[in-house]
C-alpha cells in the first residue's frame, strides 16, 4: 500500500445532514469475485448520491490496486486493514455502531473470499440486523462461472440477508438474472448501470472526477461537450433514482415490521 493511501486512512467526515434527511442507514457491501465489472463505479455513485444531499456516510476501500474508491473520493474514504486481528476488530465493530450512518464498502475481488469468510465467522450481518442495521450485498453480475458460483455461495451462506444482483450493461447485457443470479431480498428493487459513451466513460475514469462538479467551468469539466455533459448528468440521475428506491423499500420494510410487531403485541 503506497504512502498516499496510508494518508487517507482517517479522512475528514462527510458534511452533516440537514434535519430530517438522514434516512435509513444500511451497510452497502459492493462486491464481485471478478475485476473490471463496475464495482468501484457503483460504490462511487452511492457515495456521491449521499454527498449530493449533504448526508453523512462512511466509505471504505478494501482494494489493493489503483484506481480504487479512495483515489476518486480521497477526502471521504478510509482504507481499512483486515489482515490482522486488531484491525479486523476495529473495522468490523465500527460497521455495526449505532451511529445512524450509512456505510459503503468497496470489496476488492482479491479480498472477496477473505472478507466474507470473516463476516460469516463473526456473524457480522446477523448482528447488524439485530441492531436494526440492514446489510445489503450489491453483487455485480457477469457471465463467468466464477461469478455464478460465488453468488450461489453467498445466497446459501447468508440466507435471509438482502443479496441484490446489479447488472452493469457494459459487461452483463443480456445476462438473465433468474438463472444464476436470482433476486434474494424482500426489497422490491432492481439495480442496473447503463452503458456510457466513449467520451463520457473516459471522463468518468479520470481520478478525482466527480458527478457533483458537472456544472463547473474548469478542466476537465469545461472541456466536455454539451452532449457528454447531458449524458453524464442523466446517467447520475438514473443511478440516484435507483438508490432512492432502495431507501424507500427499506423504509417500507421498517414500517411493515413495526406494524406486525404491534399486531402481535
Amino acid at each position: 500500500m503506497n504512502a498516499s493511501a496510508i494518508d487517507r486512512r482517517n479522512p475528514p467526515v462527510a458534511p452533516s445532514p440537514e434535519p430530517g434527511r438522514s434516512g435509513p442507514a444500511p451497510i452497502y457491501i459492493v462486491c464481485s469475485p471478478n475485476r473490471q465489472v463496475g464495482k468501484t463505479m457503483l460504490a462511487r455513485l452511492l457515495a456521491e448520491h449521499y454527498m449530493a444531499d449533504s448526508r453523512v456516510f462512511a466509505a471504505y476501500d478494501l482494494s489493493d490496486e489503483a484506481p480504487g474508491l479512495a483515489d476518486f473520493l480521497t477526502h471521504y474514504v478510509s482504507i481499512p486493514n483486515i489482515r490482522d486481528m486488531r484491525s479486523q476488530v476495529r473495522f468490523f465493530d465500527g460497521l455495526i455502531e449505532a451511529d445512524n450512518v450509512p456505510k459503503i464498502i468497496d470489496v476488492s475481488h482479491r479480498e472477496f473470499a477473505n472478507f466474507f469468510t470473516i463476516v460469516d465467522k463473526i456473524e457480522l450481518l446477523e448482528e447488524a440486523r439485530r441492531r436494526a442495521i440492514e446489510p445489503l450485498i450489491l453483487f455485480l453480475i457477469d457471465p463467468s462461472p466464477v461469478a455464478a458460483k460465488a453468488y450461489g455461495l453467498l445466497r446459501r451462506r447468508f440466507a435471509g440477508i438482502s443479496l441484490l444482483p446489479v447488472r452493469n450493461l457494459t459487461v452483463a447485457k443480456g445476462l438473465p438474472y433468474c438463472a444464476s443470479f436470482p433476486h434474494a431480498s424482500k426489497l422490491v428493487v432492481s439495480l442496473e448501470m447503463a452503458v456510457l459513451g466513449h467520451a463520457a466513460r473516459a471522463l468518468v475514469e479520470r481520478e478525482k472526477f466527480s458527478f457533483l462538479n458537472l456544472s463547473k467551468q474548469t478542466p476537465p469539466y469545461s472541456d466536455m461537450s454539451a452532449r457528454t455533459r447531458a449524458e453524464l448528468d442523466a446517467w447520475f440521475r438514473r443511478a440516484r433514482s435507483q438508490f432512492r428506491e432502495i431507501e424507500l423499500s427499506l423504509i417500507r420494510e421498517r414500517i411493515l415490521t413495526a406494524l406486525q410487531s404491534d399486531l402481535c403485541a
